[in-house]
């Protein structure tokens, strides 16, 4: 209460410290305190001052407690202090709202899920505060002479890609766009295998396909084998391939891949599958994969505002990329343009309600086939085109694919920029 009376008396010594603060009413226990701080920032927001002076001519004094009490109130007061009473006030609403939450809980019998994402919210509530560039810069103040300690990232196992982007950036969002058919699904796959072959924890989110397929799709990358007989593969197999068969299963175990195949899922639902992840794994360093971006559902309703749509679901995304310091890549559809023009490799202006996406993505990579239009069976390339990268160079890098058994092979072309 202490640090109520602190930001209540100092608002009324100088009441235009009520227009910079990230406290709301709510936040106030007492509710003679609530009344208080909504009325101050109601006058201070209308451009009038509100003190002791004001609210005895306006006569609401009393309602709020009365003269003494108001310059009791102005005893706690103090200007340099005012963004520490704010954080108490903050510390004190939380643990307020954290033991409601657990009642209200417990009487309506929540799923741990629910729980955890209302005790994130929560949480989440805290001061940002301003850095100034002279403590920013003190730990470049050597890197010029000593070496830098590099730290590990999620590599795609392509050499020049991989040199391009420097791997996948903790907090970054990568967004990789194709026409159907195109071989989203195991580009995704092969980051994903070469993430958990680097020591990281992936986390496989496959909206439209069942766990079970995306294993299987595992399984045949792992062992080579053709996807068309892993649809019966005890009549097609060969022997060599059965005998081969337990090696593979083995090491699509020992990848420590995860995989939710909720087909109804929202970005809450996948911040709250990764954190109870991170709860059985503290010391795990998840990359989160998406497919795909156009079946998330989005947190509210916008009244057919695809847009829009579209606009919450990417940036909370990105807000969970930063969130949990992790890469997290998301898989899109590209728009039927691309088929309109003679050069059909995808530009940025081919996402789907692109200006959201491109804004919050830090990279964007497109897959583009020229065997998925000229039909030509032995042709076997792929181009990775990085059409977006906030932090380097873009250009492209070509890839043999292998569609039969969903394989990516690094041709080690070099990188046109």
């Amino acid at each position: 209460m202490k640090a109520e009376m602190a930001v209540l008396g100092t608002c009324l010594h100088d009441s235009r410290v009520a227009l910079d603060t990230h406290i709301v009413p709510a936040y106030f226990e007492s509710a003679l305190h609530r009344e208080l701080f909504s009325h101050i920032q109601t006058e201070v927001q209308a451009g009038r001052i509100v003190d002791v002076v004001t609210l005895s001519v306006s006569g609401l004094i009393e309602s709020f407690g009365g003269a003494p009490y108001m310059n009791d109130l102005i005893a706690h007061a103090n200007i340099d202090r005012f963004s520490h009473y704010e954080t108490l006030l903050i510390e004190e609403w939380q643990k307020r709202a954290v033991r409601s939450m657990c009642i209200q809980a417990s009487s309506e019998e929540w799923p741990a899920d629910r729980i955890m994402e209302a005790a994130a919210r929560i949480e989440s509530v805290r001061i940002q505060r301003a850095q100034s560039t002279s403590r920013l810069v003190e730990p470049l103040r050597k890197a010029p002479f000593e070496k830098e300690k590099q730290e590990p990232r999620a590599m795609t196992g392509i050499r020049r890609l991989d040199e391009t982007l420097g791997g996948f950036q903790a907090g970054e969002l990568t967004v990789i766009g194709a026409r159907p058919s195109m071989g989203k699904t195991d580009v995704m796959l092969h980051l994903a295998r070469m993430a958990a072959k680097g020591g990281y924890m992936p986390v496989v989110f496959s909206i439209e396909m069942s766990a079970l397929s995306l294993v299987k799709r595992l399984l045949a990358m792992e062992g080579r084998f053709n996807r068309t007989k892993m649809r019966n593969p005890y009549e097609l197999f060969t022997a060599a391939q059965k005998e081969k068969w337990p090696e593979m299963v083995q090491k699509v175990a020992g990848l420590g891949m995860y995989v939710v195949d909720q087909p109804a899922v929202t970005v809450s639902d996948m911040r709250s599958a990764v954190r109870r992840l991170l709860i059985d794994h503290p010391e795990a360093r998840p990359v989160v994969f998406i497919d795909y971006l156009g079946l998330i559902t989005p947190p509210h309703f916008f009244d057919g505002n695809v847009t829009a749509q579209i606009a919450a679901v990417s940036r909370g995304l990105k807000a969970m990329a930063k969130d949990f310091d992790c890469p997290v890549i998301c898989l899109t559809q590209l728009s039927r343009a691309v088929e309109a023009r003679a050069d059909k490799r995808p530009m940025l202006s081919d996402v789907r309600d692109s200006g959201s996406v491109e804004q919050d993505a830090d990279v964007v990579l497109f897959l583009y086939r020229d065997a998925y239009y000229s039909k030509q069976a032995g042709d076997k390339r792929m181009e990775i085109i990085v059409a977006k990268n906030r932090n380097g160079q873009t250009g492209f890098v070509t890839v043999t694919y292998i569609k039969e058994t969903g394989i990516l092979v690094d041709r080690d072309d070099s990188i046109s920029v």
